[in-house]
């Protein structure tokens, strides 16, 4: 072989080699995986926040680009984010579900983002939303725990099309959805009675006077109206004046009204771990804006539907879920 052979013969074996060593490169590059650590606060320890963490965590694995640890922590969030740090554990993303453990890790100094999952919109909005920790630009976002409230009256419009008036009763923290009432009013022809609740004010009272002048009453999201002490009561008003309660939870439907409008924890859930996703594959690994559920449905009381029935025209079409 002429020396011009061998030369290029030993260029195109070092071509050849350099193809393979950037081919093994990339192949090694592409088979490596993010490690993503994401931190799982659960409120309570109890079957729907479960149900929650069991979702969410479906959603994430599935992610195959990524490797992804789930650390679930409940109880003393504090503390136990604080050992997750001592171990050398640094969350990259923090889901907070559920109202105690949104309050506890807003007091913490860190630099995760956090995402708000089933909590009002309007406690994120008030509380969480303008606190120290999330005035830092995309630290914080959410998933709302209720319907947006145009969505609540096309459903209530369709499943009770007679209806012309509506009550509501408003407390501290759901006062911030008052325009958003006024422009669904407007919107969909239903006269809104709204009763603005202070403290001290005798919540019964207040709906005993809604339930007098108007054909419905619609429960808002508010930890001072609603609670243990006082849903039964403001329940039993409806009752006696022979209206419908239209609730936000299935615990409501269980409990006496005609229906409910509401996400479970499993919907919320899978909303929260895209939003994780999206977050993930963004270039600066930017939280979305904060969202109403996507997915929802609706649930009557058949007791409730049969006791009503010669009173109200109820269009069943509206239980599908959505």
């Amino acid at each position: 072989m002429s020396l011009t052979g061998k030369i290029q013969q030993r260029f195109c074996s070092a071509c050849l080699l350099i193809f393979l060593c950037v081919g093994l490169v990339l192949s090694s590059h592409a088979q490596t995986k993010d490690n993503i650590n994401i931190v799982v606060a659960l409120s309570k320890n109890t079957h729907p926040y479960q149900q929650f963490h069991k979702q969410l965590e479906a959603v994430l694995i599935a992610d195959e680009q990524r490797s992804i640890r789930i650390f679930v922590i409940y109880a003393d969030i504090i503390e136990s984010i604080s050992e997750l740090y001592d171990s050398g554990i640094n969350p990259d993303f923090i889901v907070a579900a559920g109202n105690y453990a949104a309050r506890e890790l807003i007091k913490l100094q860190l630099s995760a983002p956090i995402i708000f999952s089933l909590l009002p919109g309007s406690s994120y909005q008030n509380n969480i939303q303008n606190s120290p920790y999330c005035r830092i630009k995309n630290r914080c976002s959410a998933v709302y725990l209720e319907q947006p409230i145009d969505r609540q009256f096309s459903i209530i419009k369709k499943g009770l099309p007679d209806i012309q008036t509506l009550g509501i009763i408003l407390g501290p923290s759901s006062f911030t959805m008052r325009d958003s009432i006024l422009r669904a009013e407007k919107k969909y022809g239903i006269n809104v009675s709204i009763e603005l609740a202070k403290e001290g004010d005798n919540l019964i009272l207040l709906a005993d006077s809604l339930s007098k002048t108007n054909e419905a009453l619609l429960a808002i999201p508010d930890p001072y109206v609603y609670n243990r002490k006082t849903a039964k009561g403001i329940l039993i008003s409806t009752y006696k004046y022979q209206i419908p309660f239209i609730g936000y939870s299935h615990g409501f439907v269980h409990a006496g009204a005609l229906f409910s409008i509401y996400s479970t924890p499993g919907q919320i859930a899978k909303q929260t771990g895209m939003m994780l996703i999206e977050a993930i594959l963004s270039p600066q690994k930017e939280l979305p804006s904060p969202e109403y559920p996507d997915a929802y449905m609706v649930e009557a009381n058949p007791a409730v539907m049969r006791s009503l029935r010669a009173r109200i025209n109820f269009d069943k079409s509206i239980l599908n879920s959505q």
